[in-house]
């Protein structure tokens, strides 16, 4: 199994705009996924499977789907972005090839590499320090977003208070 990226329309099976309930069933649905055990708790919209990979979908106001992450697996499972392997490379090699096809800018001195015209953001906990150093080396999760995911949202913007008007100076 491998999982393509096509941002800002799909991750793997999941088509970004669908409805979050046919996204649920096909994850379900995918080889190797691992349901719950009757006494633990998950947090909807997240799916594991037995590579270790875990699939996180959100939803809009709307009910449909607005954004995919993928995180890496411990088996190795190809998860591809234009013939790119985000997983599999080292994450330097990742932004280079990446760079190559598109704008990238680089958030959190590199933790995160954000192509923005694609709607598709790599995440690692840092960037090493020296060469021996594995912590950082590769992504460990990306996000395909749909148009507007980074938009506010208006039911946020409504849940906002009204600023309190200053209070008056009394003259005397």
């Amino acid at each position: 199994m491998r999982i393509l990226l096509d941002p800002p329309r799909s991750a793997g099976p999941v088509t970004l705009g669908m409805e979050y309930a046919k996204a649920t069933e096909l994850l379900r649905d995918l080889s190797g996924y691992r349901p719950p055990g009757p006494d633990s708790r998950v947090s909807a919209g997240y799916f594991h499977y037995k590579s270790g990979l875990t699939i996180s979908i959100s939803r809009d106001h709307a009910g449909l789907v607005d954004a995919v992450e993928i995180y890496r697996p411990v088996q190795e499972l190809p998860v591809l972005f234009a013939g790119i392997p985000l997983f599999g490379v080292p994450a330097d090699e990742v932004i280079s090839r990446l760079a190559a096809v598109t704008r990238v800018e680089l958030e959190d001195d590199g933790a995160f590499a954000v192509a923005p015209d694609l709607l598709l953001a790599l995440w690692r906990p840092g960037v090493p320090d020296d060469p021996g150093d594995l912590e950082g080396r590769f992504f460990q999760s990306a996000l395909v977003a749909a148009p507007g995911y980074y938009d506010p949202r208006p039911d946020r913007i409504a849940e906002v208070p009204p600023p309190t008007p200053p209070e008056r100076a009394t003259l005397f």
